[in-house]
């Protein structure tokens, strides 16, 4: 029996990546609507493993202020797709008095947060994209509003 889920599992992820994976709008905007009632900044939409071992996911974050800490992901790439908003992003420079954080559940792996020392300031607003490689210490210094949102895709190498 164990062996049929196995097989059955295999196949389905197997025709996921034949087939590609599909994230309508409504999805989206539902993780928004999820995202505003319960308060949470980090909120997934879906995730897909990719041939190699590799996985690819979609994000949606919500920020209603700036962020004192940076963080950097060990092996992750993220690009951020602004959606509503602006603000600031601080992209590169150094991690000080870093502390490891595991991500895993956001899709986002092991990381590491800490005091943001350098980089390079950005000013973002809605249809900018922005590629953080694995790595780079980032995070926003200033929101021009309420709130900015965006999308994160997130790709992680296979282990």
């Amino acid at each position: 029996m164990l062996t049929l889920l196995a097989l059955a599992m295999a196949l389905a992820a197997e025709q996921q990546a034949a087939s590609g994976t599909v994230i309508t709008a409504e999805e989206i905007a539902s993780t928004l609507k999820q995202s505003v009632a319960n308060n949470v900044v980090d909120q997934p939409v879906k995730a897909a493993d990719v041939p190699g071992g590799h996985k690819a996911s979609l994000a949606l974050l919500r920020r209603t202020k700036p962020e004192t800490t940076a963080l950097i992901h060990d092996r992750v790439t993220e690009i951020y797709q602004i959606t509503e908003g602006s603000g600031t992003i601080v992209t590169g420079g150094s991690l000080e008095n870093a502390t490891a954080t595991d991500l895993t559940r956001l899709n986002a792996g092991p990381s590491h947060t800490g005091t943001h020392k350098g980089g390079e300031s950005k000013h973002v607003g809605v249809k900018d994209v922005i590629i953080i490689p694995a790595g780079m210490p980032h995070r926003f210094s200033q929101l021009d509003g309420p709130a900015i949102v965006y999308l994160v895709y997130r790709f992680e190498p296979k282990p």
